[in-house]
C-alpha cells in the first residue's frame, strides 16, 4: 500500500496469516482466545483507567477500539494492546491537572507522534535507547504505581492524590487513620490468592481466580459483620454505562497552548507506547518463531491512538500479559485481538450491572501486583553488579526522577545522560598517534627525513575530532611532508570534518604538504561536500600506504 513517497507496511501480520492459509480451524482457536483475553482484560482494564484517575469505562472502551484496530494494522500475529499500567504514571499528572479533555488530547498527540515515526520507520531506532534508561524509568514507574494504590487498598479517605510521589506519600499518611478494616482485607485477600495461584503455574491467570475470589469475599464480608462497608465500583462511580462507545466532541480542546503545555507528556506517553509495544513484539517472536514488522507496529498503534479519544478510551498500547496469555491459549492471528474487543463490547452490552460489584480493593491488589511485576528486581540488581558506574548512574537517576518528579522528565534526562556518556566513551576510543617508521604496515623501510605519519582511529564526531586533532597541530616542528592515515576513521560529521579541515589549514600555513592515505569511503563523501579537494601543491588523497610513501619521496 502506498501513500505519497512513503511504503506503509499497514495490516502485515494478518495479510501474512492470510497468504500462509487460514482454515476454520485457527478461526475456532481465535474464538475460543478471544473470549478468554476478553475475560483477563476486563478487570486489568478497569483497574487501569481507576489508576489514571478517570471511570473505569474508559479503560474497557480502550480495549474495545484499541485491541480490534491495532491487531488488524499491526505487524506482531498475536500481540493484544489495550490500557496498560505502566501508562498510568504519565496519564494520572495529565488527568490531575488537565481532566479528562487533557487526556483526550495528550492520546491523540501522541498517536500522531507513533504515526510520524512509523511513517518514517524509526520502528528500529527505539532498539538505541540504552538498557539503563528503560530498566530505570520503568522501575520508577513500579514504585508509583504502588503508591496509587495505597488508597484503595486500605480504603483511606483520600478525595484527591496530589500529583508528587512525596506530597502523596504525606497525603496518605494524614489520611492513614481513616483505613477501613473491611476493603483491607479485600485487598489482602486478593493479594494472597494472586500469589498462591501464581505458585501453581496454572493455565488460569492469576488475577482472574483472584479478582473472583476477592469479589465473592466482598459479597460475604457484609453479611457476615454488617459493620463492614466495601466500596465497589458502583457505590463510588454509580456503576458501568451499559451502553456503547459515544463518539465525543472536543470543540475547544485543540488550541495551540494546550498543545505546547501538553508535548511533553505527548511525546513521553509515545516513547513509552512505542517500547512496550515493540518489546512486546520482540518477545512473542521469540517464542513463536515469528518476525515481527516494528514500522507496521507503530503506525498501527499511532492510527489507534488518534482514534480512541473520539471515543473515550485511554490511551492504549501493547499488553504483555495479555499478549503472551494469547499465545498460551492457542491464538493463531489477529483475529483474537478483534474477537477479545468485540467480546468485551457485548460483555458492557449485558452484563455491565454485574461489573460494578467488584471491589476497589480488588482492583488495587492487581495492579500492586503488577506494580511488583513491572520494577523487576533482578533486572536492576544485575545492572548494579555488571554495570559500568554510568550504567548505574544512569539507572538511579533514570528511577529517582521517575520516583520524585515525573517520567517525561527522566526520559528527557535519562536520554540525554546516556548520549553524553557515550559520546564521552567514543571520545576516549578516537584519538591520534604519530609513528615515525613504515614498518607498521610491512613496508620494511624507514620513512624519508621530514616526513611523518600520523594515524587517526576511531569516529570523528563532535564529541571526539578535536581531541584528534589538537595533537596533529602541536607536534609539526620540522616537517615538510604529513601523511595523515586515516583507515582506522569509519565516519565523520560535520565536526570532524570542521575540525579536519582547520588543522590541514594550520598545517599548510607552515607550508607542510598533507597526504591522506586510505580514506574510507563515508569519510570521502563527507569531504568532497565540504569542498575539499587535492591540490598539486598542499593536498593529495592515496588509496595505500604504499603510494602514499612513495608519493612522499617524490615531493622531498
Amino acid at each position: 500500500m502506498k501513500l505519497g513517497f512513503f511504503n506503509i507496511p499497514l495490516a502485515k501480520a494478518i495479510r501474512e496469516t492470510w497468504r500462509q492459509g487460514y482454515r476454520f480451524s485457527d478461526f475456532f482457536a481465535d474464538l475460543g482466545a478471544g473470549l478468554t483475553l476478553c475475560i483477563i482484560a476486563i478487570p486489568m482494564t478497569m483497574a487501569v483507567a481507576i489508576a489514571c484517575g478517570v471511570q473505569p469505562e474508559h479503560g474497557l472502551y480502550g480495549a474495545i477500539i484499541a485491541g480490534p484496530l491495532i491487531g488488524l494494522l499491526g505487524g506482531s500475529r498475536l500481540s493484544v494492546s489495550g490500557p496498560v499500567v505502566e501508562l498510568a504514571v504519565l496519564i494520572y499528572p495529565v488527568v490531575y491537572q488537565f481532566g479528562f479533555g487533557g487526556l483526550m488530547l495528550v492520546t491523540w498527540m501522541a498517536g500522531l507522534i507513533l504515526l510520524i515515526m512509523g511513517l518514517a520507520k524509526l520502528g528500529r531506532v527505539i532498539e538505541f535507547i540504552p538498557y539503563p534508561v528503560t530498566t530505570g524509568f520503568i522501575a520508577g514507574t513500579g514504585v508509583v504505581i504502588c503508591a496509587l494504590q495505597i488508597k484503595d487498598f486500605f480504603g483511606l479517605d483520600l478525595l484527591v492524590q496530589p500529583k508528587y510521589f512525596v506530597d502523596r506519600l504525606l497525603g496518605l499518611a494524614h489520611a492513614f487513620p481513616t483505613w477501613k478494616v473491611g476493603d483491607t482485607a479485600i485487598g489482602i485477600i486478593t493479594l494472597m490468592v494472586m500469589m498462591f495461584w501464581s505458585r501453581l503455574k496454572l493455565r488460569v491467570p492469576a488475577h482472574l481466580i483472584a479478582i473472583i475470589v476477592g469479589s465473592l469475599a466482598g459479597m460475604l464480608l457484609p453479611l457476615i459483620s454488617p459493620d463492614l462497608s466495601i466500596e465497589t465500583i458502583g457505590s463510588r462511580y454509580g456503576g458501568i454505562p451499559q451502553t456503547l462507545p459515544q463518539i465525543l466532541s472536543f470543540k475547544g480542546t485543540f488550541d495551540l497552548e494546550a498543545i505546547r503545555i501538553l508535548f511533553g507528556s505527548a511525546f513521553a506517553i509515545a516513547m513509552l507506547c512505542s517500547i512496550k509495544a515493540l518489546l512486546c513484539a520482540v518477545v512473542l517472536d521469540g517464542m513463536t518463531g515469528t518476525k515481527h514488522n516494528p514500522n507496521s507496529e507503530l503506525i498501527a498503534h499511532g492510527i489507534g491512538n488518534l482514534v480512541l479519544p473520539f471515543f473515550g478510551g485511554i490511551t492504549s498500547t501493547s499488553a504483555l500479559s495479555r499478549s503472551v496469555a494469547n499465545l498460551r491459549v492457542g491464538a493463531r492471528s489477529p483475529l483474537a485481538a478483534v474477537i477479545h474487543g468485540i467480546s468485551i463490547l457485548f460483555v458492557i452490552l449485558i452484563f455491565a450491572p454485574i461489573l460494578s460489584y467488584l471491589p476497589m480493593a480488588a482492583l488495587a491488589a492487581l495492579l500492586l501486583m503488577a506494580a511488583w511485576n513491572i520494577f523487576d528486581f533482578q533486572h536492576c540488581l544485575q545492572i548494579v553488579r555488571v554495570g559500568t558506574r554510568s550504567d548505574v548512574a544512569v539507572l538511579l537517576i533514570c528511577f529517582g526522577l521517575t520516583v520524585l518528579l515525573d517520567m517525561v522528565i527522566a526520559v528527557g534526562v535519562g536520554m540525554v545522560l546516556a548520549a553524553l556518556l557515550f559520546m564521552k566513551q567514543m571520545a576516549n576510543i578516537t584519538g591520534g598517534r604519530w609513528l615515525l617508521e613504515a614498518s607498521h604496515w610491512n613496508m620494511n623501510k624507514r620513512l624519508p627525513d621530514h616526513v611523518m605519519v600520523y594515524e587517526i582511529s576511531g569516529p570523528l564526531f563532535f564529541g571526539a575530532a578535536e581531541k584528534a586533532m589538537s595533537t596533529l597541530r602541536e607536534h609539526s616542528s620540522g616537517l615538510k611532508v604529513l601523511i595523515l592515515q586515516m583507515h582506522g576513521v569509519p565516519t565523520m560529521d560535520i565536526s570532524g570534518v570542521v575540525a579536519l579541515k582547520s588543522a590541514l589549514e594550520s598545517l599548510q600555513k607552515k607550508r607542510i604538504f598533507v597526504i591522506l592515505s586510505e580514506v574510507q569511503t563515508q569519510p570521502m563523501e563527507a569531504l568532497k561536500r565540504a569542498g575539499l579537494e587535492p591540490h598539486p601543491e598542499r593536498l593529495a588523497i592515496c588509496e595505500n600506504m604504499h603510494s602514499s610513501v612513495e608519493l612522499a619521496k617524490k615531493i622531498m
